[in-house]
């Protein structure tokens, strides 16, 4: 039975006011649309996400510079004056562990701001009519915008920085921009174990006790050159980078590719460090509206979010440059 384009017209303003609600998504609509930017094969489903009720959030971070452990003393040592009273926490010799000796943990908090970015989709009315029927035009859409923003996110991730001329990339500093404490030149000798090793003895000792949660991160191109340089063992383990059925690992570390480590350059950068160091705030405010154009006969839906972007530890990461 074939169906009026009035009646297509009607379907669509239906389904465009499902989309847009009251201007934005209730909280556990804007909980799927952000799990479906974070289901996509990118950085961001590794990050430690933040999801944010507010522009502003503070993470709060505890630590301990210092040992905290002492020997024990077993004698309790008693005030010669009286007899029966012990010597306080400063007497070295008391049960009491010595006050100089407690542990005191260190706190420091981290600012993450959210900075606002928008899309603008248009949509033909031809593209709406050939789609609307079979299927949920709202679920449809979502998932095509989740899929390029999680790739746009990815990209804004990394290679956020202030001083670019991109006013996307310039709302605030990524990833790699705020690795600035431990850096890998490889003078562009190419992708190989060299690297992978100088990246391990850069990073800080302290932060090597377990080498199974850390990442080396590369383009796509180099983890590729990368299995072909294993792939020359022959090894079953060689074997295996051909088929790429096996997880690679350079001196117990896994090494993972970043997609969008080639949106700046030819991706010859990338980093090492714990994944779930890297915060990506995102505000569960997610605006979506629609407007019909009647003069262009296209449906215009625009999505609006809050990125925000922070380090935890940043002396835990090592950039990779000139790799």
């Amino acid at each position: 039975m074939s169906v009026s384009n009035e009646e297509l017209v009607r379907r669509a303003d239906l389904a465009l006011a499902d989309l847009s609600a009251v201007g934005g998504l209730s909280v556990e609509q804007a909980d799927s649309f952000i799990d479906m930017v974070f289901d996509q094969p990118t950085i961001l489903r590794q990050v430690r996400q933040v999801r944010m009720n507010a522009p502003e959030r503070k993470v709060s971070k505890v630590g301990f510079a210092e040992r905290i452990l002492h020997a024990a003393t077993q004698a309790r040592v008693y005030d010669p004056n009286d007899g029966s009273t012990p010597y306080d926490d400063t007497f070295p010799e008391n049960r009491y562990l010595q006050a100089s000796k407690r542990a005191k943990p260190t706190f420091s908090q981290l600012a993450m701001q959210t900075k606002e970015m928008i899309a603008e989709v248009r949509l033909p009315y031809e593209v709406l009519e050939d789609n609307i029927e079979g299927q949920s035009f709202e679920a449809h859409i979502m998932r095509l915008i989740a899929e390029r923003a999680a790739i746009d996110l990815e990209e804004y991730a990394l290679f956020a920085d202030t001083g670019s001329a991109d006013d996307f990339l310039a709302l605030q500093d990524g990833y790699l921009k705020r690795m600035t404490s431990n850096i890998v030149d490889n003078a562009s000798s190419g992708i190989g174990p060299a690297l992978f090793k100088n990246g391990l003895l850069t990073m800080p000792q302290k932060f090597l006790r377990n080498t199974g949660q850390l990442r080396h991160y590369i383009s796509v191109a180099n983890e590729i050159k990368y299995r072909d340089v294993v792939a020359q063992r022959a090894t079953g383990y060689g074997d295996s980078m051909l088929t790429g059925d096996q997880p690679i690992r350079a001196f117990g570390v896994p090494v993972e590719n970043a997609p969008m480590l080639v949106a700046d350059g030819v991706g010859n950068k990338g980093f090492l460090t714990f994944p779930q160091n890297l915060l990506f705030g995102i505000q569960r405010n997610i605006s979506i509206e629609t407007a019909k154009d009647i003069r262009s006969r296209e449906w215009i839906v625009v999505l609006t979010c809050r990125i925000a972007l922070q380090i935890e530890e940043e002396e835990a990461t090592v950039k990779y440059i000139a790799i």
